[in-house]
């Protein structure tokens, strides 16, 4: 039993050596192949660091906000708004660029049905994203939430298709919405 020790204790020693070195060598840790890169697949394929202004319209009122800082927010007269409602907005940018649509609706499969049962003729709240250089990035509708209550309907400028996305989104644009009002 000694001897099987004397042989197993160096063999284990030179293997965790062999390891590090492949590790020093390599500069980082050996890579698992079973793991998938993360792709964002959103709607906003603009990174959200290159969003500098936001229109938001609920109903009859409008909120137009700068980035200042990093992910700090102003009305357009300047005024900062609350941490609070700034992280929101980093965070329903971050979704609409990292989150895709559950389902994506072609022209052709709501022809016939009345828009107004997705709630976008009068959206709940309207985002139109603005890159630095003030150039129009996209505007998205956020319609009525979905039979089951767990999406929405969202519909984009300039696209012909017709989103239902996670209500978690747009709930995201209301509340930061309602929490930059002066």
């Amino acid at each position: 039993m000694t001897g099987w020790r004397r042989l197993v204790t160096p063999t284990v020693a030179a293997l965790v050596a062999l390891y590090l070195a492949v590790m020093v060598i390599k500069g980082a840790p050996l890579t698992q192949r079973q793991f998938v890169e993360f792709q964002a697949n959103g709607l906003l394929k603009t990174a959200p660091k290159l969003i500098h202004r936001i229109e938001l319209v609920c109903g009859d009122r409008r909120l137009d906000l700068q980035r200042q800082e990093s992910d700090n927010w102003a009305t357009a007269t300047g005024t900062p708004i609350k941490v609070s409602a700034a992280k929101q907005i980093s965070t329903a940018l971050e979704m609409m660029h990292n989150s895709g649509p559950a389902r994506e609706l072609t022209a052709g499969d709501v022809k016939g049905i009345d828009p107004a049962e997705f709630g976008l003729l009068n959206p709940r709240i309207t985002a139109t994203l603005y890159a630095a250089d003030n150039d129009q990035v996209m505007t998205v509708h956020f319609g009525a939430r979905n039979p089951d209550d767990f999406l929405q309907y969202i519909r984009v400028d300039n696209d012909a298709h017709l989103y239902l996305m996670s209500r978690f989104i747009g709930e995201t644009w209301l509340s930061a919405f309602d929490a930059s009002l002066p």
